[in-house]
């Protein structure tokens, strides 16, 4: 091979990868974390919360992290999360006359992190409730 066949041909491969380097990785999937209820009308702070939790492992990034009720998807914030095991937790808190909705992703020996609807929700009927958590890239 005489040399600018060499030098094209080191020059095609050299190509090759960094095309291939430069190519994005897979983008990973929604988390979830939710749950159906029936709510009643007029609810009291005696009332049992409704929670649902579950136990996940995270990748170091930022993520936007949305609470879940029915289809709406607010309220949600942008969080920088550490690599490590998370507990995951959502709950419908029942008030005088009106629910909250309040999640929290909690590490152990770390703050623990919250999202919360403040708003009162004046709400009767079967719901589903809980937060998502979506890679931001």
């Amino acid at each position: 091979m005489n040399k600018l066949a060499k030098i094209a041909a080191t020059a095609a491969s050299a190509t090759a990868l960094l095309a291939l380097a430069g190519a994005p990785a897979e983008a990973a999937a929604k988390a979830y974390n939710t749950r159906s209820v029936t709510l009643t009308a007029n609810p009291n702070e005696g009332m049992a919360w409704a929670c649902v939790s579950r136990d996940l492992y995270l990748a170091t990034g930022d993520y936007k992290w949305s609470q879940i009720l029915d289809y709406a998807r607010v309220p949600n914030r942008d969080i920088h999360i550490a690599a490590g095991w998370y507990t995951w937790t959502d709950c419908v808190i029942p008030r005088a006359g009106y629910y909250n909705q309040q999640s929290w992703l909690s590490k152990p020996g770390s703050a623990t992190a919250t999202l919360a609807d403040t708003n009162e929700l004046h709400l009767s009927g079967t719901y589903t409730f809980g937060s998502e958590l979506a890679p931001k890239f």
